[in-house]
């Protein structure tokens, strides 16, 4: 099921995105956004435009190019001009997302703007020069700052409550571009105190740590090692390690930690599987690590949290 806030209808073609407006005519070739609700997405096989991609309710699972990202509420994936793939939802359950779609030529002049000089700028050929590919944006996940979910909210809020003929679509889509590149931008400050000086060789770095840190997210319930995830970002173990801890504040190993104890939490609230199931599913080798790091974690057992939790549920129906 695809449902649209707003006021177009959605309309499936080609595996595009398609926006019929009320007097009829077909709206393709134009910015838009579409507001998907699915229970349990079928993980169609598509192809998308350029187009900016956000977790409003449970978590999304992209599968691209034989890799799986997840994009949950905090954070956004950017996905180039003809990207392949397929979505479907984390445990089938109830899942919202937003999907910004922008016109070709308009991501090309985007950019091109902020790539000249100001002397440049007054180069209408330089400044137009559509011919050129859209520039690839790198396929990680980035972390959806306050600014960004400030824009989300003004942006959906202009669409729905104002007659079409009346919004500013070129000032909201510009917009939303510029706080995405500026959020973009901003996740590469943590580099601001390592010892590095080239800008290309902060975004090489920040990349690779992105990969990184998404294959973790898909592969967390897997003996992850941090050998492995070296190899997937290209770096020495030392080096790794020490990056992903100054960039993201946890070790590696906490993080997968993290994301194990989370998905325990949401098993053992939704699920009534045993105790030791949940510990082999979500990754654990043993329920004595399991329960201990569980405790360290949300200070009760698990099987406690599951009886006190499901109490509580109780009790406020």
């Amino acid at each position: 099921m695809i449902a649209y806030n707003g006021q177009h209808t959605v309309h499936r073609k080609g595996g595009q995105i398609y926006w019929r407006a009320e007097h009829g005519q077909i709206e393709g070739i134009n910015n838009g956004y579409a507001h998907f609700t699915s229970q349990g997405l079928m993980g169609e096989d598509q192809k998308t435009r350029f187009s900016i991609r956000f977790g409003v309710k449970g978590t999304q699972l992209y599968h691209i190019n034989q890799s799986q990202l997840r994009v949950n509420t905090d954070q956004f994936l950017v996905m180039n001009h003809e990207t392949e793939y397929s979505v479907t939802s984390e445990h089938s359950e109830d899942a919202t997302m937003l999907a910004f779609c922008f016109n070709e030529n308009f991501v090309k002049d985007f950019v091109a703007y902020h790539k000249q000089t100001q002397a440049g700028l007054l180069d209408a050929f330089a400044l137009y020069d559509l011919s050129k590919p859209l520039p690839e944006f790198p396929l990680h996940t980035l972390p959806v700052t306050e600014e960004l979910r400030r824009r989300i909210e003004h942006m959906i809020g202009n669409k729905m409550s104002t007659q079409p003929s009346e919004v500013d679509d070129y000032d909201l889509f510009s917009g939303m571009l510029e706080t995405v590149f500026m959020s973009a931008n901003a996740s590469l400050n943590v580099f601001k105190d390592q010892e590095i000086v080239k800008r290309s060789t902060k975004v090489e770095l920040y990349k690779r740590l992105s990969i990184a840190r998404d294959y973790i997210q898909a592969h967390f319930s897997e003996d992850v090692n941090l050998n492995e995830l070296s190899r997937v970002a290209c770096l020495s173990p030392y080096h790794f390690h020490r990056a992903f801890k100054h960039t993201f504040g946890i070790t590696p190993k906490k993080f997968v930690t993290g994301l194990r104890i989370e998905k325990a939490k949401w098993l053992l609230l939704n699920r009534s599987y045993s105790v030791q199931s949940i510990c082999n599913d979500v990754g654990f080798k043993d329920v004595s690590s399991f329960t201990r790091l569980f405790t360290s974690y949300t200070g009760q057992t698990p099987s406690v949290f599951r009886n006190e939790s499901r109490q509580v549920v109780s009790s406020l129906v």
